[in-house]
């Protein structure tokens, strides 16, 4: 990020070049420099997982998918005669493309005429801005995937709120590189807050907040706001259900089981997305299948597959029930989120151009089209994204 703008560094014969459409390769990195600088929520991605995908000589389209294996757990056991052994179980979660992203502009003489600079500010950056935007609010859906949740009703209203957040966030064991992200309400509720604006308690960057609206860093975390974070249109109603876990059978409620073994649970119910809480457990389990009376029922279909190990007996309740809650946010680390975006295939009758750098990848294709008669530049990309790892994302909800 932070790069010069090619505009501003490109000469020819002493003056900045003229006809810049005929410059692919030139709109290929000027169009790849705004979309790094562009990019918000992807960039706090693991955008590495690009390299995952650029394997293949003919190139990927939408649907293709590629599986990660996540890190098992175990239990450490204090040895004294005999060594108890421990299977190798792993989660698995897959990322999928599903995004072709395009924009195509039909181009006047007036924009073939023109010099780099001015062709970047009219076509390159309003494209790439838009794309840019496209992408963001794609990864932004991928946060709701997150296994974590802390439920408030005075959501980041007051420090001790806030440090009640970061223990959420931090049973979910994450990296040092912390981010937040908040929608436009949950972010104006705390910028007018003293405890986050003042200068006398946050030092210097207080002073940023108050003067600029930058939210910066609070208690070890990376604030940011984006309107493109997900919010749900309406507040969500949890189910009621409570119960124990039961691993009489040796292979229930193992890592990597799609299904939660129960005692018959009492008289309730279980929603789709509902968020289980299990003593003795650090993440949460989200549910796939609704079940409308949960008097009888001992298995419950799990979205992600168990990541860690379930003691048998234990309490599980529903996170937030008797609540309707809204998610405004989320705390997560640079690993907690990935998206790919695997370069595309040059085709063959038309000038192009394709760009990679830190993961981002941009297709340039420019070119004169017979059946309309017209002189077209598209820039296009593939993107697929996912929660690499949905135990690290702790999504911040408000009552």
């Amino acid at each position: 990020m932070g790069n010069l703008s090619l505009s501003a560094i490109l000469f020819y014969g002493g003056s900045k070049m003229a006809n810049a459409f005929e410059q692919i390769d030139w709109i290929g990195a000027e169009a790849l420099t705004h979309m790094e600088d562009s990019l918000v929520i992807a960039g706090m991605c693991a955008k590495d997982k690009s390299a995952d995908f650029n394997v293949k000589p003919n190139g990927y389209a939408v649907g293709d998918t590629i599986g990660f294996k996540i890190r098992p757990e175990y239990t450490t056991e204090e040895f004294s005669t005999v060594t108890v052994t421990q299977g190798i179980r792993e989660s698995k979660r897959s990322m999928t493309i599903e995004k072709h992203f395009d924009i195509t502009v039909a181009l006047t003489a007036s924009e073939l005429a023109m010099d780099f600079e001015n062709f970047s500010d009219q076509v390159i950056k309003p494209a790439i801005y838009s794309i840019a935007n496209s992408i963001d609010v794609y990864v932004a859906t991928k946060i709701m995937d997150g296994q974590g949740l802390y439920v408030s009703d005075t959501l980041l209203e007051t420090a001790a709120d806030m440090a009640l957040a970061r223990k959420a966030a931090n049973i979910q064991q994450l990296g040092r590189n912390r981010f937040a992200i908040v929608d436009g309400s949950l972010e104006a509720t705390m910028l007018g807050k003293d405890f986050f604006n003042q200068a006398q308690i946050r030092g210097s960057r207080g002073e940023d907040t108050l003067a600029t609206g930058i939210m910066g860093q609070v208690m070890g975390i990376d604030w940011y706001s984006s309107l493109n974070f997900d919010t749900p249109t309406s507040a969500f109603t949890p189910g009621t259900a409570a119960g124990t876990t039961d691993n009489t059978v040796a292979t229930d409620n193992l890592i990597g089981n799609t299904v939660l073994i129960t005692d018959a649970l009492g008289a309730g119910t279980l929603k789709v997305g509902d968020h289980l809480a299990i003593a003795g457990v650090k993440r949460p389990l989200i549910v796939k299948t609704a079940v409308a009376d949960t008097t009888l029922t001992t298995s419950i279909d799990l979205v992600d597959p168990i990541n860690e190990i379930i003691p048998d007996g234990a309490a599980v309740t529903v996170i937030g029930t008797t609540h309707n809650y809204t998610k405004q946010g989320a705390i997560f680390d640079g690993q907690s989120l990935a998206f790919a975006m695997p370069i595309l295939d040059a085709p063959e009758d038309k000038w192009s151009t394709s760009v990679s750098s830190n993961g981002i990848s941009l297709r340039i294709v420019k070119g004169y089209t017979m059946s309309s008669k017209t002189t077209t530049l598209s820039i296009d990309c593939l993107v697929g994204a996912f929660a690499l790892d949905s135990r690290k994302i702790t999504l911040l909800a408000s009552y």
